[in-house]
């Protein structure tokens, strides 16, 4: 066996060509029939005893093409291995490899397309000035997550008069004649959210056992699909009942958010032994301050790429084979057009890879057990905060973060993370920190 590669310095795509001769395959070929003979059965031969040439008749041609594959890919991965060679996917067979007859022909040659990474170097010290933004937590964001809490800890009451955000309970009978005269039970209204304010108006200061004539096609004008989960018939129908109805309140129910009170400082946070409003302030303003602290690391690593990036420079790639590694895969006419429509980016996302790999050599990053464990802590901390919770039990915490390392489809998400995570803290004690403070909604408005 004969392995080369042709390549031009540095060029961006080369060809590896093997040649395999008959002593490379022949006994591996031989080995393999042998066992196939001693399973065989055949009408006329006891099991393990069909001749070996009826044997290769039937089966020599399929075993010596796994065998060359097997030799094959072996062969390949060891020499890209042994000589170093930094290439993008798998080799890929040429378009320009000699037609084979396996069954008749001996010796083979086989050649390879190889897609190589372009020599990477991104250089930062303390000459490489990166912005990072510190997030002002104002008072306005504070009072926010707590109403958010008062809410999330509020209970329902039962009143005797209606006022806005309270839903009603009752009858509704439509105000006509007939057979096809609607008339259902158990219905909830909440009259804030009609799109007339007419409509609203008619609810005003109502009372328990009230009976208010309103109109719900009205009331939900242009909504036809909530008009018609309120009448509990289909859209088609709802829109044909367009009259008045009659609305028989049984109850009235308000929301009573909860009050900033010793046993809503124990809900919130049930083991961090906070005694007053003062300190419960105090704690929320800095969970929301380590919450806006993932955000502005987000940002510095937005930044550092595109510092690094030209750094890098131009990184030439082999687009053409590339494109047809990536296009071997699509099954259909839709996907290979959606791979056209999405190339550019597949290539962006692809420099920034190579660039990314640059950085965690260069600042020596090995990921393990414990900063997984971060990663994924901090990952179910963003996802709670979407929900407004930012106070997870720790313990829980854990137990949660460590199942979801387990998790297969997380994995490699987590792994990211934590890589992301690993390449900002390194950075930051590298880099010229270009710091300044900014507003949440100034912010907020560098992502629009």
């Amino acid at each position: 066996m004969n392995i080369s590669l042709e390549r031009a310095e540095n060029a961006a795509a080369g060809k590896l060509i093997v040649t395999i001769g008959k002593d490379d395959y022949q006994d591996k070929v031989d080995a393999s029939l042998t066992k196939i003979k001693q399973k065989t059965q055949m009408p006329g031969f006891r099991k393990g005893m069909v001749p070996i040439g009826l044997v290769k008749k039937m089966y020599g041609s399929e075993v010596k093409a796994e065998e060359i594959q097997k030799l094959l890919t072996d062969a390949v991965n060891k020499y890209i291995g042994d000589e170093k060679l930094n290439v993008i996917g798998e080799p890929m067979l040429s378009d320009d490899n000699p037609q084979m007859d396996i069954a008749t022909g001996e010796n083979f040659e086989i050649r390879f397309d190889l897609a190589f990474a372009p020599e990477i170097s991104v250089k930062l010290d303390g000459r490489t000035s990166v912005d990072f933004y510190n997030i002002d937590v104002d008072e306005k964001t504070v009072e926010k997550q707590i109403d958010q809490y008062c809410r999330q800890n509020g209970t329902h009451i039962d009143a005797e008069v209606y006022a806005e955000n309270d839903v009603l309970k009752g009858s509704l009978m439509e105000n006509a004649e007939g057979e096809d005269a609607l008339k259902l039970e158990d219905v909830s209204l909440m009259p804030q959210f009609f799109n007339s304010d007419e409509q609203k108006a008619v609810f005003a200061s109502a009372k328990k056992n009230d009976d208010i004539v309103f109109n719900p096609s009205k009331a939900y004008e242009g909504r036809d699909a909530e008009l018609a989960s309120l009448l509990k018939i289909s859209k088609e129908d709802a829109v044909k009942h367009n009259g008045e109805f009659t609305f028989h309140i049984d109850t009235i129910s308000h929301f009573e958010p909860a009050k900033v009170d010793e046993a809503l400082i124990k809900n919130v946070y049930p083991t961090a032994g906070l005694k007053t409003v003062e300190e419960f302030t105090a704690r929320i303003k800095s969970d929301l301050e380590e919450q806006y602290r993932q955000d502005s690391d987000y940002k510095f690593l937005l930044d550092l790429k595109e510092v690094a990036m030209k750094k890098a420079g131009e990184l030439p790639l082999a687009e053409d084979l590339l494109k047809k590694m990536v296009m071997q895969n699509a099954k259909s006419e839709e996907t290979k057009k959606q791979i056209e429509e999405h190339f550019a980016g597949y290539l962006a996302d692809l420099r920034w890879s190579l660039v990314r790999n640059e950085l965690v050599k260069s600042f020596e990053i090995k990921i393990d057990d414990a900063a997984m464990l971060e990663a994924s802590k901090r990952l179910i901390k963003i996802q709670m905060a979407q929900y407004g919770i930012m106070n997870f039990p720790e313990e829980q915490l854990d137990q949660f973060a460590a199942e979801r390392i387990k998790d297969s489809k997380a994995y490699d998400n987590i792994l990211n993370n934590a890589i992301d995570l690993a390449i900002v803290k390194a950075a930051k004690g590298v880099v010229k920190l270009k710091e300044s403070k900014i507003s949440i909604s100034d912010f907020n408005k560098m992502f629009q």
